[in-house]
């Protein structure tokens, strides 16, 4: 479908982080909704299944873009300007137009990419009402994740030296697969990884269900894990495996919690003993530590070298707060951390002028939207997966779906805390279609209305 080929495509130029590659992928996401809109138009409702809370969702993320506007508008009261524009007006000793946001120029782009994200999510939401078609998406993830951990593999242990068709030049000894940066390559991954794991979990429980002998369990395992669900099982090894050779704790750290977060409340709503989910821990905990014990010594090397301070970002952070405590209520502008960090850079001068990222997402969306803003457009998202949340304890059905979306949401808010790979379209437009399956199934398709 569509939406694959378009979440197939994003990673490969780069994650889709340049401007350029950012525009043509927000680009394709809009084109891609108009699309299905037009074609789907006789037949689409909103809300799906006339959930009201999604109403609510909805209209949180539509008051954060109305935000981002009137941050760019000049006619807004000038006391709410930016107080950069009054010191370049004298400094130039002309007039020049003001705005709320110290860098108008710049979110634009920022807006458009978070409506290219925001886009395939109601594509996956939509398309994720039909449960086969979300299993068929979430299997297309799983295949997309395993192509890109093995072109990582391949290049990791050839030489190490690409980034898609450019010369690698950051994270010599790191494996990063066609992203520039590590730690996005390895958030990635992770979500490929609980895609492929996800529709293990899946078809495993039902073999150990009730429903199933006790004496054809074994042999019906077996049998799917070297048939149907070998392919499952080679994407889950090996994206765990380029996981791991990436280096990246924070990665590493959220995959793992992540992972542990979909099997428990997979089989916590399943209502499964206490001893088979102990079980089913104790079994990937031991899978996992032999992953580690063959593919993760770069990560054990990386661990040491882990002195406490968050490799300095402690100090980013600082700044990041004294910076917010001084746009608390308007925000410096969406898309304008780097502009306003340089405002700040002197109180600590070892990192220089220049800082692309608060890494933390938290932080940085809360500089530019505003503390209130920023809280409506958490919310936004938060309406969605406590939506998912709900979904996996009430559903009796498919509840592996909203399950994931609830498991990727903590590994990509684990990683975000204190770095930006979420921020990069091509692991945003995975995260959002993981989401939006997830609150597609959340509810019964019963009562939705079927193309």
């Amino acid at each position: 479908m569509a939406l694959a080929l378009l979440l197939a495509w994003a990673p490969l130029p780069f994650g889709s982080i340049t401007p350029l590659w950012s525009n043509v992928l927000a680009a394709a996401s809009l084109g891609l909704l108009a699309v299905f809109l037009l074609v789907r138009r006789r037949t689409i409702a909103w809300p799906p299944n006339g959930n009201t809370a999604l109403i609510w969702a909805a209209a949180f993320f539509a008051l954060t873009v109305a935000w981002v506007l009137v941050q760019i508008a000049p006619f807004m009261p000038s006391s709410w300007h930016h107080p950069a524009w009054t010191i370049a007006s004298e400094a130039l000793g002309v007039p020049v137009q003001s705005t709320i946001s110290i860098n108008p120029a710049g979110a634009p782009a920022a807006l458009f990419s978070l409506l290219g994200t925001a886009a395939i999510f109601v594509v996956a939401l939509y398309e994720g009402r039909d449960s086969r078609k979300a299993r068929r998406l979430l299997e297309a993830l799983a295949i997309i994740g395993l192509f890109y951990a093995v072109y990582g593999l391949v290049i990791y242990l050839t030489g190490n030296d690409l980034v898609a068709w450019a010369e690698k030049r950051y994270y010599p000894n790191s494996l990063s697969s066609t992203f520039v940066n590590r730690n996005t390559y390895g958030v990635f991954a992770g979500l490929g990884t609980l895609c492929a794991i996800a529709l293990l979990v899946s078809a495993i429980s039902s073999f150990l269900s009730h429903e199933t002998r006790r004496a054809d369990r074994l042999p019906a395992l077996m049998s799917y894990l070297t048939g149907k669900g070998a392919i499952w099982l080679l994407a889950a090894l090996v994206g765990t495996s380029a996981l791991l050779l990436t280096g990246s704790r924070a990665a590493n750290a959220a995959g793992l919690l992540g992972f542990m977060a979909l099997l428990l409340v997979y089989l916590s709503a399943r209502r499964a003993s206490i001893k088979t989910i102990s079980l089913g821990i104790i079994l990937s905990l031991i899978t996992g530590f032999l992953f580690v014990l063959l593919s993760g010594e770069f990560l054990f090397d990386r661990l040491e070298q882990a002195d406490g301070t968050l490799g300095g970002r402690s100090q980013i952070y600082e700044l990041v707060l004294i910076a917010i405590s001084d746009h608390l209520w308007l925000g410096s502008g969406y898309g304008s951390f780097e502009d306003v960090y340089r405002l700040y850079a002197g109180l600590a001068p070892q990192f220089g002028p220049n800082m692309k990222s608060a890494h933390s997402v938290f932080l940085e969306l809360t500089l530019e939207l505003g503390l209130p803003i920023a809280i409506v457009f958490f919310a936004s998202i938060s309406i969605c997966v406590g939506m998912c949340a709900y979904g996996v304890f009430k559903r009796r059905r498919d509840r592996i779906f909203p399950a994931l979306a609830v498991a990727a949401t903590l590994l990509v808010s684990l990683q975000g805390a204190v770095d930006f790979a979420v921020q990069t379209p091509a692991v945003a437009g995975v995260f959002a279609t993981l989401l939006g399956i997830g609150v597609a199934q959340s509810t019964s398709s019963a009562k939705s209305y079927r193309r």
